[in-house]
């Protein structure tokens, strides 16, 4: 400050209040918004994990796999915000990095800043590790359906790698050579979510038409084409919110960090293990037919989606039906 000039000197200060006006705003609100959509995974996280342990399937190595990570995702969110609480009171009340509280949320050698992007990146991992590995499963573990998910998987850790080196040694890279990591690796995250979406979808589409052509009745009231408004439905949140962040991010605009907060709790909420698909029954006339027999007990992980699928399913059973009803929630 000492080199500048009196008027480069008054610019800078005019152009320090302005963002500090701004991001005065922005910051407290997307800490609140963090703690509301939290709160209100912890609720559906309780209610989904009473649903699993109330309907207690056979344990496989699937199941474990999105029983434990499930939980760790909830854990990881839960410490994310814990660091918010931290970074408000040391920005906003103890004043940590003068002139303004917003100059500290950009401060990333400070131990709460940094470890929110970490538990950020490794919320959106898991997240992004339990839809590939349901679309795995889904697709008859078929690894080819998954190389291009995977490698935009690896892309998304490799660019955030990448940021995270950067934010501890700035003078390691100008600003021109880290902009285009940073406009990368949010459009990865989306592409690799509206891929797994697609492919899981058009897996239960073919099922459904498979069904249909053989003849196969759905024992409950919730077919294939509800389940895949369901997850296209639950899945939509998490990809608007990512296309929110690419447009906002773009136009440099301070209220990325709204969306920003939001996310680490909405990844978790949509990613809770659940079985979605109920059994079919053959109809008479088509016992004599092909034996080839149909697994449509595996579904796609999303808390969401477990708690709309219950709720549809006990709607199904309460209304009129040849058929009853199955305990089929968890993978």
């Amino acid at each position: 400050m000492d080199a500048l000039s009196p008027e480069e000197q008054a610019k800078f200060q005019a152009y320090i209040d302005d963002l500090n006006r701004k991001y005065q705003m922005y910051y407290p609100v997307a800490f609140w918004v963090e703690a509301i959509l939290y709160g209100l995974y912890c609720a559906m996280f309780l209610s989904t994990m009473r649903i699993m342990i109330k309907k207690r399937p056979a344990e496989t190595i699937a199941s474990r796999i999105f029983l434990v990570v499930s939980i760790l995702i909830f854990l990881l969110s839960t410490v994310h915000n814990i660091t918010s609480i931290s970074r408000l009171i040391r920005a906003y009340a103890l004043l940590y990095s003068p002139p303004a509280p917003f100059v500290y949320f950009q401060n990333y050698t400070w131990w709460d800043n940094y470890a929110h992007l970490i538990l950020q990146a490794l919320t959106t991992w898991l997240g992004d590790y339990l839809v590939i590995y349901r679309c795995f499963l889904i697709w008859r573990r078929n690894r080819w359906v998954i190389v291009a998910p995977t490698i935009l998987l690896i892309g998304s850790i490799g660019t955030t790698f990448v940021n995270w080196y950067w934010f501890q040694h700035p003078e390691k890279f100008t600003m021109e050579q880290i902009l285009p990591v940073f406009y990368i690796t949010f459009p990865l995250n989306l592409a690799q979510n509206i891929l797994t979406t697609g492919l899981i979808s058009w897996k239960i589409y073919k099922q459904h038409r498979e069904t249909v052509r053989s003849g196969l009745q759905i024992s409950a009231g919730l077919n294939l084409m509800g389940v895949i408004r369901i997850i296209v439905e639950s899945a939509m949140l998490y990809t608007i919110e990512t296309a929110i962040i690419i447009i906002l991010f773009v136009l440099n605009h301070p209220a990325g960090v709204i969306v920003q907060g939001a996310l680490c709790p909405t990844t978790g909420k949509f990613h809770i293990p659940s079985r979605l698909f109920p059994p079919v029954h053959r109809r008479p006339s088509n016992l004599h037919g092909s034996e080839k027999r149909t697994d449509m007990r595996k579904g796609i992980v999303f808390c969401l989606i477990a708690i709309r699928t219950h709720v549809a399913r006990a709607d199904s059973v309460a209304r009129p039906s040849g058929y009853t009803a199955s305990k089929c929630f968890l993978p």
